[in-house]
């Protein structure tokens, strides 16, 4: 899968962008092509190696029956385990996974426990984190610019905590 400038792509390791330049560079004495992508939400340029992306796991953002799937997995938020730290294990593996759909499971899943109770501080930067990366792909797969997609995914979230 080769990728443009100007092509939205979503690389798990640091989140979403634009590629702006596929250049040659040098690192480490050895000569390499590279996408030099613009991150959304993070300032600051990342270097993925063109022969390595798609081992990396960069990739186009959801679109199509793959976002709307994305946006039905918030309604499926999931019994966290009760205990602390095996809850941030739970979390932080969905995390470390960068399945957009567990992402949006989990993010359902904190949204609904904050609805019951606060988060802790941790808990809630691990919200914090989850709703970004999945405003980065809302957005990168056209629903607007960044914070029209935080304000969505939002209203979504809280238009489905009241459902039930």
């Amino acid at each position: 899968m080769g990728f443009n400038i100007g092509d939205p792509v979503v690389y798990p390791a640091q989140g979403g962008g634009y590629i702006r330049e596929i250049a040659e560079r040098e690192v480490m004495g050895e000569r390499n092509t590279y996408y030099v992508i613009e991150l959304l939400r993070k300032p600051g340029t990342i270097m993925v190696p063109v022969e390595k992306a798609e081992t990396l796991g960069l990739r186009y953002p959801l679109a199509g029956a793959d976002r709307d799937a994305l946006l039905a997995a918030l309604g499926e938020a999931r019994d966290l385990a009760s205990g602390w730290p095996a809850r941030q294990r739970e979390i932080g593996r969905a995390l470390n996974e960068s399945n957009p759909l567990e992402l949006a499971r989990m993010l359902a899943s904190l949204h609904r426990r904050h609805q019951q109770r606060p988060l802790s501080g941790t808990e809630h930067q691990q919200y914090r984190e989850l709703v970004g990366i999945l405003s980065e792909e809302l957005a990168l797969a056209g629903l607007g610019d960044l914070r029209s997609a935080e304000a969505f995914l939002t209203e979504k979230l809280d238009a489905l905590a009241n459902e039930t």
